[in-house]
């Protein structure tokens, strides 16, 4: 890593400083490598970087740490969402206008896509990042699931793209997760309960 330029700058200069005080081993492996390294970047065309790719990353790095660091209270936010008014006979929201909230729960982000609260009902998409889960929970109204993208574990069921599922009122849902990642739309009730 050192030789292809890749380590951070203070793993660099720790590495620098075993080099300074004559580690051997080190200094032997870095000659050997330094030839293959200088091979291979000159067998690859250099590839720009598209402008703020780099500040898009830190910036989304740096989100994900302060969403694990900071969890919110209840991963249900929705349940502090506010009721859509329809004026028009049609509701359109825009996929330009997409607002990706974090739950609380790191990895799970959610889409609101219309929320009916005097019917206690609310549409949305739900993105799970690889490796994560959503705790166990009762339904207070129907839930109805539909697979997207990815793969849902729901109990020993594994749903994929096209999947559907429904729980009735009153259901528990299992521990659900993901090991790929997964895009979910969710029509479910504003006031589900977790399990402990």
């Amino acid at each position: 890593m050192y030789a292809a330029g890749a380590l951070a700058p203070h793993e660099a200069e720790a590495f620098e400083a075993q080099l300074a005080a004559g580690d051997e081993q080190a200094l032997e492996a870095l000659a050997e490598l330094d030839a293959v390294v200088c091979a291979l970047f000159d067998s690859v065309a250099s590839v720009p970087v598209p402008e703020g790719l780099s500040d898009a990353v830190t910036g989304r790095v740096a989100e994900d740490a302060r969403n694990a660091a900071h969890p919110t209270a209840n991963p249900q936010i929705w349940r502090d969402w506010e009721s859509d008014e329809q004026e028009t006979a049609l509701f359109v929201r825009r996929a330009a206008d997409a607002v990706w909230e974090p739950t609380g729960i790191p990895g799970i982000e959610t889409r609101r896509l219309f929320v009916d609260a005097p019917r206690n009902q609310m549409t949305m998409l739900v993105r799970m990042a690889a490796g994560t889960s959503y705790p166990r929970h009762v339904h207070a109204a129907p839930e109805e699931c539909l697979v997207l993208e990815g793969d849902l574990h729901v109990g020993d069921e594994v749903l994929h793209a096209g999947d559907y599922q429904r729980a009735a009122p009153g259901s528990k849902h299992p521990v659900q997760s993901t090991e790929g990642g997964c895009l979910l739309m969710i029509v479910s009730s504003l006031s589900d309960e977790l399990e402990d």
